[in-house]
């Protein structure tokens, strides 16, 4: 962190401090000023204090740093009020502690800024920066009015309530309120949220007139009308959430104390600071049941918002995604499961698993199950399904344990990956690796075989010239036969490609044994060597063959005898015309269903 950083965090320019603090003091003091006209225990303890609540909010928000405003906003306060310093500086000194102390309770243990959005943190602010923080600054500023002989220790219990019931009612009603429209300034109601809205606000200001301003017939002033509050609240809690709620109960809490020191509504009393306190602690009370409850309410939009979401992805997933109980009965399917196996949701929801289980693999159910149940997960496990037209898919299945809130195992998620396409190139790539072999097979084997050849050749050529008569016409059969031989041991030694005809898709056209093993594609046929063609259908199938090998540039090599028909022709040792050539390899197609291609 750099040194400008540094001092940023820890006192941010003077442009932005001085005119924040500024602004905070004056709020506080008049908020302040405001709070003790209400005071009638003591001239510095009042039921209603809602700087404590100005302070927490502006904390909470801003940081730590503006803590002097409260300090001087406070101490201003007081010493225009009693006009003794050393009081007023020990009162100023428990609200700055009680702000600073509630902000860290908050941050540490209420979730900080998200501290009203879940129930449970808002129970949590509430009992720390309502309860906790609130009595540093009570029993602080008492024990400093006693020690500047402003007040006795004989009313210690009771200035020390009603400073804490009063702070309390700040850090409850005043602080969400104030905090919810800072945090969520940029959110804009739409025009008919603006108008249910004042519609919600009218019967808070009815409802408030009613029971606590005595606008009601006089003879239901003995009735428990406080009840008639809360359901605009509630309602507020459910159309709008947290920031309007806490807004509405500020509102009712405000005419509540307009109308309670009229001595009007459910908590009139003799004393008025008795009144207050009553009322203080009614409207925390709703404060504490509506503010959560909004919050229940977003929190569940925003769940359903999230299921909505997954939902959608589940749905509309290429993987067949499945939902089981644990005895293997469907729950769930979803369209991409209706894709894979040609069932619709309608069709197999309720029916076993076992519908889409081959006969043969029956057993492996239950031991999925049994796993499901012990909350194991299965990854990837590769076996084969039934569609509704009977076709056999290969899948690859992931199969997960659902727990319910508390950890126990409730069911199953199944997702399957059709991977028949895959398990398709896998045994073409297993062909084409054993076609190779058989060519370089075929390559080594006629080594082999052509050199005990050669010694056959030689000996029988000698013998030509020994033997006369019908002997010797035996021995040239043997020879022309085992020109042949040679002819076809040679063409084995050149193979070194294997072309298949109508292959599997997936498999590249052309397997070469003198390259890799990986798929390869190529328009052009390389130079040299020689390819094998092996038909034995008819004509037709023979002429396409040769027409699709035997191109323009292509050189076309036949087996020895017609060399030997090349060589006992009218020139001796001369060169075929290519006419001549081609009429042989023609017929020669023709007759054996085979030739050898030079490349």
């Amino acid at each position: 962190m750099s040194v400008a950083a540094a001092r940023w965090v820890a006192w941010p320019t003077l442009s932005y401090v001085w005119p924040a603090l500024a602004a905070l003091t004056l709020v506080y003091f008049l908020a302040g000023k405001l709070g003790l006209v209400l005071a009638f225990i003591h001239a510095s303890a009042t039921a209603v204090w809602p700087p404590t609540g100005i302070a927490l909010a502006a904390l909470l928000l801003y940081g730590y740093h503006l803590s002097p405003a409260i300090f001087i906003g406070a101490f201003l306060v007081n010493v225009t009020t009693t006009g003794s310093v050393p009081s007023s500086i020990g009162i100023a000194a428990g609200n700055t502690l009680e702000a600073i102390l509630g902000v860290w309770l908050v941050r540490r243990f209420a979730g900080g800024l998200d501290a009203f959005d879940r129930a449970r943190t808002i129970f949590v602010y509430a009992a720390l920066a309502g309860l906790v923080s609130t009595a540093v600054s009570a029993t602080v500023g008492v024990i400093s009015l006693i020690v500047g002989e402003l007040a006795s220790w004989g009313r210690f219990g009771e200035i020390w309530l009603t400073w804490w019931l009063g702070d309390m009612a700040g850090a409850v009603v005043v602080a969400p309120m104030l905090f919810l429209w800072a945090k969520d300034a940029g959110r804009r109601p739409t025009r008919a949220q603006i108008i249910e809205l004042g519609l919600v606000i009218a019967s808070v200001v009815v409802t408030g007139g009613i029971v606590f301003d005595g606008l009601g017939p006089s003879n239901l002033a003995n009735y428990p009308l406080e009840f008639l509050c809360i359901p605009p609240l509630l309602y507020a809690a459910f159309r709008f959430g947290q920031r309007e709620a806490a807004t509405c109960v500020a509102l009712l809490a405000g005419l509540a104390i307009v109308g309670t020191l009229g001595g009007h509504g459910p908590f009139a009393r003799a004393s008025q600071n008795e009144s207050l306190l009553l009322l203080q602690a009614f409207m925390m009370t709703l404060t504490i049941v509506t503010l959560p409850l909004a919050a229940v309410v977003r929190e569940h939009a925003r769940s359903e918002a999230a299921l909505a979401q997954n939902a959608a992805i589940v749905a509309f997933s290429d993987d067949a995604i499945i939902g089981l109980r644990l005895d293997g009965i469907i729950t769930t399917w979803n369209e991409g499961a209706q894709r894979l196996y040609g069932y619709t949701s309608s069709e197999v929801i309720g029916r076993p698993i076992s519908l889409i289980i081959p006969t043969e693999l029956r057993d492996e159910l239950p031991s999925i199950l049994e796993r499901l149940r012990r909350g194991v997960r299965i990854d990837h496990f590769e076996t084969t399904r039934v569609a509704k037209s009977g076709r056999r898919i290969d899948v690859s299945v992931t199969v997960s344990p659902v727990r319910d809130p508390r950890g126990r195992v409730i069911g199953a998620s199944s997702i399957a990956r059709d991977i028949t396409h895959r398990r398709q190139i896998e045994v073409t790539r297993r062909e084409r690796d054993t076609l190779r072999s058989v060519a370089s097979l075929a390559a080594g084997a006629a080594h082999e075989i052509n050199n005990p050849l050669a010694v056959v050749m030689g000996q029988a050529q000698l013998l030509v010239d020994e033997i006369t008569g019908q002997s010797r016409q035996r021995l040239m059969e043997i020879l022309e036969a085992i020109d042949r031989i040679r002819a076809i041991v040679a063409r084995m030694q050149r193979v070194t490609r294997v072309e298949l005809m109508g292959g599997t898709p997936g498999l590249p056209p052309m397997l070469d044994i003198n390259q890799s093993s990986e798929p390869e594609v190529t328009d052009a046929p390389s130079a040299g060597g020689c390819l094998v063609i092996v038909s034995r259908e008819e004509r037709g199938r023979v002429e396409s063959l040769r027409r699709m090998f035997a191109g323009d540039g292509t050189e076309v090599i036949v087996d020895r005898r017609l060399g030997e028909r090349r060589r006992s022709g009218p020139s001796e040792g001369g060169r075929r015309h290519a006419a001549r050539r081609r009429q042989d390899i023609s017929f020669d197609l023709q007759t054996r269903g085979w030739a050898l291609v030079r490349r």
